[in-house]
């Protein structure tokens, strides 16, 4: 795995190097905006959506005096559908004591599986975006390390005063570091939205929910 390659100085230089600075910090960001991407923005964009509609209901009927009754048809059929779309996934209404110590194959256990994935995957995309700002706020070089390296070597061998090369150097490899970390943190957390999304799907006995049910079941676990 890339976080494996990725865990010597020696292993950085390289992987850097290989391409340019910008496609590292691009392959970074697009990783790690992809990540934060899943799942949550589709509900999120559907929740705020169905709000609205509702809203626009509400307005509606409160005008013809029957507001009161509609919205609470609304909601209920709402509430109602989510339950239905979430199946076996209700069992994340189980108090955090009851999760914690459920049996792993039993359905809680393994809502409570994908609650800790869920929990990691947050924590990983918060790390990624971490190394990724991190990253941004260094100067990008106009050449590796090792390129600067050689230069360096060429200097001594000439006798020629080598300082500013060696500062250069310095700014190259902490930049070439940043840049390895966020590629991967930004990875670890794309492997980590898989790992949650296969959990999840081992605890649903329907469908795997998306929408307005994923953010209900994310509410329900508190994770969002």
């Amino acid at each position: 795995m890339l976080n494996k390659i990725l865990t010597t100085t020696a292993a950085v230089t390289i992987a850097v190097s290989s391409v340019s600075f910008a496609t590292v910090a691009t392959l970074a960001l697009s990783t790690e905006m992809a990540v934060a991407g899943n799942g949550k923005g589709n509900s999120n964009g559907n929740g705020n959506s169905n709000r609205g509609r509702n809203n626009g209901n509400s307005r509606n009927s409160n005008s013809n005096g029957n507001g009161n009754g509609n919205n609470g048809a609304s909601n209920g059929n709402g509430n109602g559908q989510i339950a239905s779309a979430l199946g076996a996934l209700n069992a994340a209404h189980a108090n955090q004591n009851a999760l914690d110590n459920a049996a792993a194959n039993s359905r809680v256990g393994m809502v409570a599986t994908y609650q800790r994935e869920a929990a990691l995957t947050a924590e990983l995309t918060a790390e990624a975006a971490a190394a990724l700002e991190a990253l941004t706020e260094l100067t990008e070089p106009t050449r590796t390390s090792a390129e600067i390296q050689a230069a360096i070597e060429a200097a001594n061998l000439a006798g020629d005063d080598a300082t500013a090369l060696e500062a250069e150097l310095a700014d190259a490899v902490a930049y070439e570091t940043a840049a390895a970390t966020a590629v991967t943190a930004a990875a670890a957390a794309a492997e980590q939205e898989l790992i949650e999304a296969a959990a999840l799907e081992a605890a649903a006995n329907k469908d795997v929910p998306t929408g307005d049910a994923l953010e209900a079941l994310r509410v329900m676990l508190g994770l969002e």
